[in-house]
């Protein structure tokens, strides 16, 4: 979660302007708080409109996201526990003159001892027996772009980067809306010969009575998480075989009584001013 870590290394989708003919009143109704609309998953304007109240909200008021998982190192068919993680984005997001959503993000993420949930600063490495340093997770405040077929645009584009993005069908069985959103990414850092590359896979879960609610413009979303990626660039792993992997679980539309108590106790310790303004994380961004 440095540098080209989980969502920093997403982005990216070509973006078509004119399948927007199709949102019609659907862009009118989120712009207007849509008070107790059906939930609609059959045409383009709905499913965007259902896919930004799952990943953050249709009112621009900021909101908060947690992710907490364990990560684990892969060699051949054996996988080993490692350290875990604890993350928090911070969002805010509009919908554009032109039908597409605008969300501005900002992630602030700690590797923890899996055990006390400390903060690590130091982890020493199973494989090499070596003393690392362990950065701060997450990622800078960055601006993305949700057009008609849920395509991802970063605002700007970023050398060296390749990405693949999807959102599978939605799957809708009674009171109960499954959206899995897949992310394939590579980039290069320096000085390491191969390429950093990060897959992660997000299911978010949610309550279709919650989304049909009059004014809803947000809902409480559970998430299942799944990563695969290269060793960590600070592992100093080298050219050893293997990879890691992480699962864990997580909220979106999150208030502060739901974050992971690690995160917290971290971020009070080393981010104070975090926990006093998280929107201001996002203010350059977001007022530009």
């Amino acid at each position: 979660m440095s540098g080209w870590d989980r969502r920093g290394a997403m982005g990216a989708g070509l973006t078509a302007l004119g399948a927007f003919a199709s949102l019609g009143a659907q862009t009118a109704l989120a712009q207007q708080g849509d008070v107790g609309a059906p939930l609609d998953i059959e045409t383009a304007g709905g499913r965007l409109r259902t896919f930004m109240m799952l990943r953050g909200a249709l009112d621009e008021r900021l909101t908060m996201s947690w992710v907490s998982a364990r990560y684990y190192g892969v060699v051949e068919d054996r996988m080993d526990p490692l350290f875990a993680v604890v993350s928090a984005v911070f969002s805010r997001s509009r919908q554009l003159s032109d039908g597409r959503f605008e969300a501005v993000n900002a992630e602030i993420a700690w590797f923890t001892d899996p055990v006390s949930g400390e903060a690590l600063d130091t982890y020493h490495n199973p494989y090499t027996g070596e003393e690392v340093q362990v950065p701060q997770g997450g990622y800078a405040p960055s601006k993305v772009r949700f057009g008609p077929e849920l395509e991802l645009q970063l605002e700007k584009e970023i050398p060296g980067l390749t990405m693949e993005h999807e959102v599978l069908p939605f799957d809708l069985r009674g009171d109960d809306l499954w959206v899995t959103e897949r992310t394939r990414t590579a980039m290069q850092v320096r000085g390491v010969a191969k390429p950093f590359r990060y897959s992660e896979s997000n299911t978010y879960h949610a309550s279709r009575a919650a989304m049909e609610a009059p004014g809803a413009t947000r809902v409480p979303v559970s998430v299942s998480f799944t990563n695969v990626c290269s060793w960590r660039p600070w592992m100093n792993m080298g050219d050893r075989p293997g990879h890691l992997t992480a699962t864990g679980v997580g909220a979106h539309n999150a208030d502060w009584a739901q974050m992971p108590p690690a995160w917290i106790a971290a971020t009070r310790a080393r981010r104070p001013e975090v926990l006093e303004d998280p929107a201001a994380l996002l203010a350059p961004l977001w007022d530009a």
